[in-house]
């Protein structure tokens, strides 16, 4: 964990956030071209995020924040910063989002696709977002999970990793070792 926050393991071998703003990130290696899955679930109208691409943030989860991308999960905030989006810098397709989003206290999984400086984003298999940075290298980092501050509650769970290049569809995914795995339980 970075941050004051942390998440705590539910019966259900789910993650859930507690305290104040935090980041759960996988500190055994970073990646490069990877598909990156989880399932996420809110309850009520909160807020959450998955970040791809950025430096080892040692204790700080602000680093993710400046110098990776967050993946938005959040329906209640401006069109570049509701679910599906990359954080204040491309929105999502709106149309999609909301055929594909489940409702509130239902689970949605996200495939995250990051090759190079692409990011490809699909919530539920419909895609939602495609985004090229031009203003920060992702092409080799970390991921992590948020949790947004307190008070706020969102659940992970299923996070799991396939690396090299993305051939559509992507293959079955690999759990994720170490810290995460830890956390969840190993199954």
């Amino acid at each position: 964990m970075a941050g004051s926050g942390s998440f705590g393991r539910q019966e259900d071998c789910s993650i859930r956030s507690e305290g104040g703003l935090g980041l759960n990130w996988f500190t055994a290696q970073s990646f490069t071209n990877y598909s990156l899955k989880l399932d996420w679930k809110l309850v009520k109208d909160d807020n959450g995020g998955v970040f791809v691409g950025f430096p080892n943030p040692g204790n700080d989860p602000n680093i993710a924040i400046n110098q990776g991308y967050e993946i938005q999960i959040d329906e209640s905030d401006l069109p570049d910063r509701v679910t599906g989006s990359i954080y204040t810098f491309k929105g999502a397709d709106r149309e999609k989002v909301l055929a594909a989003l489940k409702p509130l206290g239902q689970w949605n999984a996200y495939e995250i696709q990051v090759q190079g400086q692409n990011i490809k984003v699909f919530l539920n298999g419909v895609q939602v977002n495609d985004f090229t940075s031009t203003t920060r290298d992702i092409s080799q980092g970390f991921i992590g999970v948020q949790n947004h501050g307190g008070g706020e509650s969102i659940w992970y769970r299923n996070i799991r990793i396939k690396g090299g290049a993305i051939q559509p569809p992507a293959g079955p995914p690999v759990s994720l070792p170490g810290s995460f795995n830890k956390l969840l339980g190993e199954r």
